[in-house]
């Protein structure tokens, strides 16, 4: 990730008081709205300084975003049980911690790992992803063999 400290710091301090606005709601729908701004705030970013990273993290997070809220969107538009596992909502702001823990100490590769994670995520929301998962064929885990320490 190539940006300022400056343009780092901010992000890293919006993603905090992010964090502490998820935190302070029980309600899942006040939660993704406040999610919103995490991407949002790196597109501002963005605008002043073009970052390739800045631009896969803003996409796997919108379209994380956009996964969940399209599922809880079809529970109410088909009236059906659609309802996504506690699990999932639960795992998913924990990824979320995680992420803005690694972005913080700038490790790029916990960040991909973090954002593997994000995009299983996304995919366990999609008709064959939620197949997968409730057959535990699909795990919110990244793959360790593609950013291998050693």
């Amino acid at each position: 990730m190539n940006i300022s400290k400056t343009n780092h710091d901010i992000l890293v301090k919006e993603f905090k008081d992010i964090k502490q606005m998820i935190e302070s709601t029980d309600i899942l729908e006040d939660k993704l709205y406040y999610f919103t701004a995490i991407y949002g705030i790196i597109n501002r970013v963005m605008n002043l300084q073009s970052d390739s990273t800045l631009i896969f993290i803003h996409q796997i997070l919108q379209n994380c975003y956009l996964a969940i809220t399209q599922r809880l969107s079809a529970r109410i538009k088909q009236n059906v049980s659609t309802d996504i596992p506690n699990e999932i909502i639960k795992e998913f702001f924990l990824i979320l911690d995680e992420f803005i823990l690694a972005f913080e100490l700038k490790d790029k590769i916990r960040i991909w790992e973090i954002l593997q994670r994000f995009s299983n995520l996304s995919y366990a929301m999609s008709g064959n992803g939620y197949y997968m998962y409730l057959r535990n064929k699909i795990t919110f885990e990244a793959d360790k063999t593609v950013t291998n320490r050693n």
